[in-house]
């Protein structure tokens, strides 16, 4: 079962839910990519637990925290040296861990409230911003829960994912692992397991190109150039769809083009108006992209791990067109180094380089594409989540609660605690 504390998605017997393990995945709307994460597990685990999304950024603490998805988009889209200044800053651990400790007071009850309602036997962090905090704050409410972190950051995460506290890091390749261990992570405690995607993406390899397209409502014979900018519309997407366009327009060969513009409704409205010499399709966020990237023989497209992940699944080329400095510079080489893709900043190269790969005689586009498939980790959130159940499945030793001050401020009242004390005494003690 999958809830949200927004939104409940589907409803089952009581007595049913009362026998499944409850977890918590945690995540923010910084990019589409934590929230893919979050689903792609939730569908994996669907059936053998209770699954609650929560987004303690967004949604539980105050000002200004809450402002980090608002502020994400335009941050690294407009200033991305400052955001590579902040990640340089930030590459200590002992700085991680001070800011933490300092942060913690500010928010530690509005975070214990995200926990009351739904008391987790399990947590799952996708998202950097959210181990450390919750970790104490579910130790100082007596909850002996597992935590796990799923590191959506493939090559080169931040430092802030990895919490030595925590009882399992997943990560996705073995330069992460390194990183992991040089922040102190026990060796015994990593496993590396794959970026999580959902299960529609294992089956996009092989899919007849034509049909997909058909189904799309796009014209089936004409080779289509995927142009997408993550969950966010992060990057140049209004230079390079003119620069490509422009490309393909000349070319010998019939083509088109889609353009995602995710949640950025004012980047949508232009693409919506712009004029274009070939057949162009503009959409806003997506929740079918498994159809998208089986109808496309080419993805351009940033960095963004989970979006590269999911391209690897189909098998998809891509031209990687920026990057978030610092924490996506591996994924770059990752897929360069492979063959399965080319990094190409400026509109008018990569218009070319598209003009190039599509021409009918030109083997390299079917080359990268195997080299594309061959990276593919597809069954990563099944894996996942199996290591999750095994490690609930293990004897937990019970937590001594910590006993709050100020009951009266705003979060838990002193009443609740106790509450929450209480009935975790009774589920872990007996």
């Amino acid at each position: 079962m999958l809830n949200s504390h927004k939104n409940s998605y589907r409803r089952e017997d009581m007595v049913t839910e009362d026998l499944l393990p409850r977890i918590a995945i945690l995540m923010a709307h910084t990019g589409g990519g934590h929230l893919s994460a979050a689903r792609s597990l939730a569908e994996a685990l669907e059936g053998r637990a209770r699954v609650t999304i929560i987004s303690l950024v967004d949604d539980y603490v105050d000002f200004p925290w809450n402002t980090m998805s608002l502020t994400y988009g335009p941050w690294v889209n407009y200033a991305p040296w400052l955001y590579h200044l902040v990640y340089r800053a930030f590459a200590s651990r002992k700085r991680v861990e001070f800011t933490y400790r300092a942060a913690y007071p500010l928010v530690r009850r509005e975070v214990a409230a995200a926990f009351a309602p739904d008391w987790p036997d399990i947590v799952i962090s996708v998202h950097p911003l959210q181990t450390e905090i919750p970790l104490r704050a579910l130790r100082e409410l007596g909850n002996p829960a597992p935590f796990v972190t799923v590191v959506t950051d493939p090559v080169t995460p931040p430092v802030a994912w990895f919490c030595p506290a925590v009882d399992l890091t997943v990560v996705a390749t073995e330069p992460a692992r390194r990183t992991a261990i040089e922040c102190g992570v026990p060796a015994e405690r990593i496993r590396i397991l794959g970026l999580p995607v959902r299960k529609a993406f294992a089956s996009v390899w092989g899919r007849p190109k034509p049909e997909a397209r058909s189904q799309l409502g796009l014209a089936a014979e004409r080779p289509l150039v995927l142009l997408t900018g993550g969950g966010a519309g992060i990057g140049k997407l209004m230079p390079l769809a003119r620069a490509i366009a422009r490309h393909l327009a000349r070319a010998s060969y019939p083509a088109q083009m889609a353009i995602i513009a995710g949640r950025n409704q004012i980047l949508q409205k232009q693409l919506l108006a712009e004029r274009w010499p070939i057949p162009v399709k503009v959409l806003g966020f997506v929740e079918d992209m498994p159809n998208w990237l089986a109808a496309a023989d080419l993805l351009i497209t940033k960095a963004g791990p989970g979006t590269l992940a999911e391209a690897t699944c189909a098998g998809l080329p891509v031209i990687i067109t920026g990057h978030i400095p610092g924490q996506e510079d591996g994924n770059v080489t990752w897929l360069e180094e492979h063959g399965a893709g080319i990094y190409a900043r400026e509109p008018e190269r990569v218009g070319a380089l598209v003009g190039d790969l599509l021409r009918p005689d030109n083997p390299t586009l079917a080359q990268m594409a195997v080299q594309s498939y061959a990276l593919a980790q597809c069954d990563a959130s099944a894996q996942i989540a199996e290591a999750v159940l095994e490690l609930y499945r293990q004897p937990r030793q019970p937590v001594t609660p910590a006993v709050t001050q100020h009951p009266t401020k705003r979060g838990l009242t002193f009443k609740e605690w106790m509450r929450i004390r209480y009935d975790n005494r009774k589920r872990y003690l007996g």
